[in-house]
């Protein structure tokens, strides 16, 4: 009789330690702090922006995500620490546009499962900020998001999910700037993405045709002096014909930011007209044909770009 107890009660002894054993294991685990890292980078990794949010505890998915989604491979967890607080610190390793990256990420305990089971927290949401600055526009794409940097606070920023690679650049018709990177990689940081915006070909091919335009309608006048030109001549000798104008070259645009950086600078150098007409001497009646070759240059702005309303002003 006694020994079917005993063996009742170490049968039950090795149930209850193998119930503790498979509670330990879980805790090391499925419900360890480390697990919870490696599914957030695993979701990253696959591109479940959303699914990776909500591991992170996060009530809204960041408007601009990591892109491309392949950029970040092999996440592996390398080590943990626990802090005097009760809370964990996660270091993680992984492949971030083919260099190897780490990042700390940092949990707290979210309570217990069945009181047998931990759960764990993002103390600190694994999320960075972005901060913008764009010389010669109010506008920034970033990972194929378009940004009004007026919406997004003084300094201008946006908050974005850890690890990643966030390119910004701007194109648009009329300026544009070229791409430059920031590797996210640590939690509660700040990534400063600078651009300077550039006038395209197509701003500068639609200011010098406005201008060879203007300056068709300067040579069109029949006077010495065309109203509102950057060119005219003077005479002493009484003109008795009809002055010709004709552009002999026409001048060299240039597009250049303004002051204000907002407006551009329109500069024109190089033009050359030539101007022709019967004149008769005051001095002894005679009449002849003048010409004069006369250099000059155009000065404007263009304005409205940001609006992709370009006014060029003369």
């Amino acid at each position: 009789m006694w020994s079917i107890v005993r063996r009742f009660a170490v049968i039950a002894l090795g149930v209850v330690a193998s119930w503790l054993l498979v509670v330990l294991v879980l805790n090391l685990t499925v419900y360890s702090p480390a697990r919870s890292v490696e599914l957030y980078l695993i979701a990253l990794e696959e591109g479940r922006f959303g699914e990776a949010a909500g591991i992170a505890g996060m009530s809204r998915v960041p408007a601009v995500l990591p892109e491309p989604s392949g950029s970040l491979s092999e996440p592996e967890i390398v080590g943990t620490r626990t802090l005097a607080s009760g809370n964990v610190v996660v270091l993680a390793e992984y492949v971030l546009s083919g260099e190897t990256k780490s990042s700390y990420f940092t949990l707290e305990p979210a309570g217990d499962v069945l009181r047998l089971f931990s759960t764990w927290s993002f103390s600190t949401a694994p999320t960075a900020e972005l901060v913008y600055s764009i010389i010669g526009d109010e506008r920034i794409d970033v990972n194929g998001v378009r940004l009004d940097m007026n919406t997004l606070g003084v300094p201008a920023t946006s908050s974005v999910l850890v690890p990643g690679i966030y390119e910004a650049s701007l194109s648009t018709p009329w300026v544009s700037a070229p791409p430059t990177l920031a590797s996210v990689t640590q939690t509660d940081a700040e990534y400063p993405l600078r651009l300077r915006v550039q006038p395209t070909n197509e701003l500068k091919d639609t200011a010098t045709t406005a201008i060879e335009r203007y300056l068709e309608g300067c040579v069109a006048q029949e006077i010495l002096q065309p109203v509102e030109c950057p060119f005219g001549i003077t005479i002493s000798d009484r003109v008795v014909g009809v002055p010709a104008w004709t552009v002999l070259d026409y001048p060299v645009v240039s597009v250049t930011l303004g002051a204000d950086r907002e407006s551009w600078d329109v500069l024109a150098i190089g033009g050359v007209v030539e101007v022709t007409v019967a004149v008769q001497s005051l001095f002894d009646g005679s009449i002849s044909e003048y010409s004069e070759i006369v250099s000059f240059l155009v000065e404007g702005s263009i304005q409205g770009t940001s609006l992709d309303e370009p006014v060029l002003t003369l």
